[in-house]
C-alpha cells in the first residue's frame, strides 16, 4: 500500500538541537511540539489489534505524554486524543505546559492555568500526573537565561521556582523529574548550555531534590536523562551521584530512563544490565519517555506490514526487559511519550516519515499497542 506524507507543520517549537545518542538512534535531547502534522497511514493490512484497554489489569502506572495548553492538537480540543487516553493510560504527563518556561514566563510571575487544567482533568477520571519537570538546562525562561547574581542569589531563585510549583502542586501529582539530563554521554556533568551547573555547580542538582521535597512530602523524586538504557558512562555517573545521595541522606525516589530508542539498539540484553544497575539501589525505576523510530535511514516511505511488526516486537521486547529487571515494588511505570504518530516530535525534528508511537496520524491502534499488552499480559 503507496501512502503518501503530507507534513504541513503550522506550529513546531524547536529548542536545543543538540545530538545525542549512539548508532542509528541519534535522538537530540530536546522535546517538541508538533500540532500541525498530518501523516496517512491506514492499517487495514496490519495484524489485528484485540486490546481494549492498555492499563486493565496493569499493576503499575502506564502513562502518556499528552498535549494540552494552547496546541491544536491538545487533547482538550481533539475529543478522539483525549478518549484514547481515558481508555487506555492511567497516567498523564504534560509534554511542554509544566516546563519552566511554561510555568514561570517572567521572574515572580507563575502561571498555572494550563497545567491545572490538565491535573484537575486527571484527578476528576482517576489518573495520576507525574511532573515534568522542576529544572532543567533547556526551556528555561528567558530570564533565567539572562538572570544576574551571585551563587547563592542563584541558588534563590532556583529554590525559589521549585519551591513555588512543588508547593502549588503538593498532593496533588505522582511524581515529578526534578532534574532532567545534567549528564552528558562521557558521565561528565553539563556544563556547557546549562545555567544550572555554570552558575550554581554539581550541587544545584540534591539541592533542587531536597527543595521538592521540602514542598511535596509524598511525590515521588526522580533523576530523568536520555541514553541511560545504552551509554555504560552516563549510567554509572547517574549510579555515583545517587548512592552518594543515599549516602547524604538526599532524597530521591527514583531514575527516570527516557527511551527514545532506535529499532535496533540498545539490545535487550543492555536495556536489562543498565534497568539492573538502578534496581541494585534499592530505588525505583520508570521508564518516562518511551518511542521507537522505525526509520531512522529514511528508506521507506510507509509503514508497512513488515515495519509495523517489527515495531511490535520490539515495543514488547522492551516492555518485557522492564518488567522481567524490575521487581514489582520499584516499578514505577511506563509512558510513551506521544498519543498519536503525528503529535510525535521525532516527525517534526527529522522532516520524513516514521511512526514511532502505538496510535497512527488517524487515531487508530497499531500492532504496537498490542505489543505493549501482551508484555504486561506475559509478564505479571
Amino acid at each position: 500500500m503507496n501512502k503518501i506524507l503530507k507534513a504541513l507543520v503550522t506550529s513546531c517549537t524547536l529548542i536545543g538541537l543538540v545530538a545525542c545518542g549512539s548508532g542509528n538512534t541519534n535522538i537530540p535531547e530536546a522535546h517538541y511540539s508538533n500540532d500541525g502534522l498530518q501523516l496517512d497511514e491506514p492499517l487495514t493490512e496490519y495484524s489485528q489489534v484485540t486490546v481494549t484497554s492498555l492499563k486493565e489489569g496493569a499493576d503499575l502506572p502506564i502513562g502518556v505524554a499528552v498535549p494540552a495548553g494552547g496546541a491544536s492538537n491538545s487533547i482538550f480540543v481533539s475529543e478522539e486524543r483525549k478518549n484514547i487516553v481515558l481508555q487506555h493510560f492511567s497516567q498523564v504527563s504534560a509534554e511542554n505546559i509544566m516546563k519552566m518556561d511554561a510555568l514561570h514566563p517572567s521572574q515572580g510571575n507563575f502561571n498555572f492555568d494550563a497545567a491545572d487544567e490538565l491535573v484537575n482533568f486527571a484527578a476528576n477520571n482517576g489518573l495520576s500526573v507525574h511532573g515534568h519537570v522542576l529544572v532543567w538546562h533547556s526551556q528555561t525562561a528567558g530570564w533565567m537565561e539572562s538572570f544576574s547574581g551571585s551563587k547563592v542569589e542563584w541558588i534563590d531563585m532556583m529554590e525559589n521556582h521549585v519551591t513555588q510549583i512543588a508547593t502549588h502542586f503538593s498532593g496533588r501529582l505522582h511524581s515529578w523529574d526534578v532534574v532532567n539530563e545534567a549528564f552528558l554521554e562521557n558521565g561528565e556533568y553539563r556544563d556547557d548550555g546549562s545555567i544550572w551547573y555554570q552558575n550554581i555547580g554539581a550541587e544545584f542538582i540534591e539541592r533542587a531534590f531536597t527543595t521538592a521535597r521540602s514542598a511535596d512530602a509524598n511525590a515521588e523524586l526522580y533523576y530523568n536523562d536520555y541514553n541511560l538504557s545504552s551509554s555504560e558512562p552516563k549510567i554509572d555517573a547517574v549510579v555515583a551521584m545517587v548512592k552518594d545521595f543515599q549516602a547524604r541522606n538526599i532524597p530521591i525516589d527514583g531514575v527516570g530512563f527516557q527511551m527514545h530508542i532506535g529499532a535496533d539498539s540498545p539490545s535487550a540484553d543492555t536495556i536489562k544490565a543498565h534497568f539492573q544497575k538502578v534496581v541494585d539501589l534499592g530505588i525505583k525505576v520508570k521508564i518516562t519517555e518511551l518511542d521507537i523510530r522505525m526509520n531512522a535511514t529514511n528508506n521507506d516511505d510507509a509503514l508497512t506490514p513488515d515495519i509495523a511488526e517489527r515495531q511490535k516486537e520490539r515495543y514488547y521486547e522492551v516492555v518485557s526487559a522492564y518488567l522481567e529487571t524490575v521487581p514489582a515494588a520499584q516499578r514505577g511505570g511506563i509512558t510513551i511519550w506521544g498519543i498519536t504518530d503525528a503529535d510525535s516530535w521525532i516527525i517534526n525534528l527529522y522532516d520524513q516519515p516514521d511512526w514511532p508511537l502505538l496510535f497512527n496520524s488517524e487515531l487508530e491502534a497499531k500492532p504496537a499497542l498490542q505489543g505493549v499488552a501482551d508484555a504486561i499480559a506475559d509478564n505479571q
